[in-house]
């Protein structure tokens, strides 16, 4: 029993370090397209590029409806069923996502109020798109543990976009054909995973089933809210900005915004490192799991306080070096959101506490207040301060998000503890 165990948790360190230095690795190539991109074609195309990103972004959990969680929880019981019902999902959500594209596609082009912008919204929604049914088609990989797989194509079909985006650049394309090298990265990603997974596991069994595909939409309706939240949260302040202002500023708060993405990687994969000690220790004890948590949030500040006082110092210079003197307006957007680094990082830990006592129920409803307040905020704050007034807005919204879980955390007797409580706890 105990080299069995030693084995499962070998196996899921192996998993967790492939998952973790595939997204960084993806994330610092897909970061590098992103500032070539800026560079080359200015503020508008940008504004273009990132609209149409938050829009596919969305209007593909439309197509997925949910299905990546369910099926990886269902494949991991019981792998027999791979076969059926990839071969009832995929032909409806074939049709959905050709309805999603083109639903984003005129969403994008709706919000900049530019036509131009078509060329470089049917490419980047279609990457969206392509990159969720590619999610639909791994999840049997991921459902029996080939993280490794999925993860070595991640990066591959990154890193030959970006090849192939910076030699689109570098012979004179204009912004719309080097943005539909993303969708041919993203069809190479496809079909790696349509090949790994009729080689492990046989080809779908197709038929056209639109009710059985509905009954699973159904089953998979939790996982759809809670991808919807994230999605909504994290592209909200791109829709809400390009709604209220213009191309150009929503360029220059799409660079600030992209960086910090770029940055908040090493946090958030702290938050996910430390996530399954936070439950293994909370099934054994209230008092251990709270000064472990207390000893992550100290990590976590220590690592993304400093962060956050040098960008805020040196905000101009990065954005200057990185992305041009034609962005140097995104400056102060930086400096504010700088400061969601900590404050996110440690929010992170304390959303991993709350669900490893059990209070997941409390955290849903808690950052769908938290959404509200950005929603009721964004407007107010845009039509004050311009694209500032966006970044306030996540800033605003993430403070009171991490409050919300800290009082949770007090009333239900499992906030972190520190100094001499952690000590005695160990």
């Amino acid at each position: 029993m105990t080299a069995q165990c030693a084995k499962t948790e070998r196996r899921i360190l192996l998993n967790a370090s492939a998952l973790s230095v595939a997204e960084g690795l993806g994330q610092l190539a897909n970061f590098v397209f992103v500032i070539s991109f800026a560079r080359t074609f200015g503020a508008t195309q940008m504004a273009y590029y990132s609209v149409a990103m938050a829009s596919g972004a969305i209007a593909a959990l439309f197509m997925t409806l949910g299905t990546p969680g369910l099926l990886v929880r269902e494949f991991s019981r019981d792998r027999t069923r791979v076969a059926e019902w990839l071969g009832v999902l995929l032909p409806v959500q074939g049709l959905l996502a050709l309805l999603a594209w083109l639903v984003a596609t005129a969403v994008t082009v709706l919000l900049v109020g530019d036509n131009r912008a078509i060329m470089v919204a049917l490419a980047v929604c279609a990457y969206q798109i392509l990159l969720r049914l590619a999610a639909v088609l791994n999840t049997p990989l991921v459902a029996n543990e080939r993280m490794v797989r999925t993860s070595v194509a991640n990066v591959a079909y990154r890193v030959f976009t970006l090849v192939l985006g910076l030699v689109a650049i570098h012979y004179g394309a204009g912004a719309g054909l080097v943005a539909w090298t993303f969708v041919v990265g993203a069809v190479i990603y496809l079909a790696v995973a349509w090949w790994q997974n009729f080689k492990l596991f046989g080809q779908p069994t197709f038929r056209w089933a639109p009710r059985e595909a509905s009954d699973l939409f159904r089953l998979s309706a939790p996982f759809f809210g809670i991808a919807a939240f994230a999605a909504i949260y994290a592209r909200g302040a791109v829709i809400m900005l390009s709604a209220l202002a213009t191309p150009h500023a929503v360029g220059l708060y799409a660079a600030a915004d992209r960086l910090m993405v770029a940055v908040a990687l090493a946090p958030m994969m702290l938050g996910s490192a430390v996530y399954p000690a936070l439950t293994r220790v909370a099934a054994r004890s209230r008092v251990e799991v709270r000064a472990l948590c207390g000893r992550s949030v100290l990590l976590m500040v220590i690592t993304t306080l400093p962060l956050a006082v040098v960008f805020t110092i040196f905000a101009h210079r990065l954005i200057t070096v990185l992305f041009g003197p034609l962005y140097l307006e995104a400056a102060p957007a930086l400096q504010i959101l700088t400061w969601t680094l900590p404050i996110v990082g440690v929010q992170s830990l304390l959303g991993s506490q709350l669900v490893a006592v059990n209070q997941q129920h409390v955290l849903a409803r808690a950052r769908l207040s938290g959404l509200t307040l950005f929603v009721l905020l964004s407007p107010i704050l845009i039509w004050k301060f311009g694209f500032r007034g966006a970044a306030w807005a996540v800033l605003v919204s993430d403070t009171a998000l991490l409050f919300q879980y800290l009082m949770i955390l007090l009333k239900v007797k499992a906030a972190p503890t520190f100094g001499m409580a952690a000590s005695q706890a160990t």
